[in-house]
């Protein structure tokens, strides 16, 4: 791994300045408008569990990735 794997288990607020707050703001409503089109589109009570279940790790994971990557950006100009 090129990020410890520390860096994984903490919190780490955006970096002042960066465009983190955005994107996470983007992929949540993002993620929101299509949680609400699978609540009203879909009928079937396990199908729209797991889909917004889905949904709700693709958020996550994700949100994750724009973090990780604001983190090796900061790594890579420490060097």
């Amino acid at each position: 791994m090129d990020i410890p794997i520390e860096e994984y288990f903490r919190y780490h607020p955006p970096t002042p300045g960066s465009d983190r707050v955005r994107k996470h703001d983007r992929i949540n409503a993002l993620a929101l408008e299509f949680a609400k089109a699978v609540d009203v589109e879909i009928e079937d009570p396990q199908c729209k569990q797991f889909a917004i279940f889905a949904l709700q790790q693709a958020r996550m994971f994700a949100n994750q990735g724009i973090t990780v990557d604001e983190i090796r950006q900061n790594l890579n100009a420490e060097q």
